[in-house]
């Protein structure tokens, strides 16, 4: 019995019955069919998107622009309700925190951000007037006094914020 070795480029011999070329054809048929299925609804929403984007508001032709934004009728309080009374007022307590820091946040962005980021800006230092220093600052003493105001209220905020994270600590360190 003798064995012979095969070299490494003899090649089977290939027996072709056409199913390779009809199962290519299949494939590139769903494919095309997927392609058209997908050109067509990129389409759709291209249209779609075109037309809202041609419904831009124009300040020329309509001065007034309604904001409609979705608001919460319930209040806080009715939102906390649960049988434990000690849990009612400890949840209420740091969700009305968390409610003034939402203000305040809210009132330093829309108040102060601005005020703080451009005094100054637009004025070059070759051009200044004598005593037109003196006049912006007298202008902006006012804005710095609000802000005083402002920066004492947060502090307030966080005081009692850690206030009642250390009491809320204490409570639960003694309790068994």
């Amino acid at each position: 019995m003798a064995v012979e070795i095969i070299s490494p480029d003899w090649e089977f011999d290939r027996f072709d019955d056409g199913s390779q070329k009809i199962h290519t054809e299949v494939q590139l048929k769903n494919y095309r069919k997927f392609l058209e299925e997908y050109t067509s609804q990129l389409k759709g929403i291209e249209e779609a998107l075109d037309e809202s984007i041609g419904d831009v508001w124009d300040f020329t032709l309509d001065p007034i622009a309604l904001k409609l934004l979705p608001y919460e009728q319930s209040s806080l309080l009715e939102l906390i309700k649960t049988d434990n009374k000690v849990l009612n007022k400890v949840i209420t307590v740091y969700a009305a925190l968390c409610s003034e820091v939402k203000k305040l946040k809210y009132e330093a962005e829309t108040k102060f951000y601005n005020g703080l980021l451009y005094y100054g800006e637009g004025v070059s230092e070759t051009s200044v007037v004598e005593g037109e220093s003196q006049i912006q600052m007298g202008r902006f003493i006012s804005f710095l006094q609000e802000l005083s105001c402002f920066v004492s209220r947060c502090y307030e905020v966080v005081v009692s914020i850690v206030h009642q994270l250390a009491a809320l600590y204490n409570s639960n360190k003694y309790e068994p």
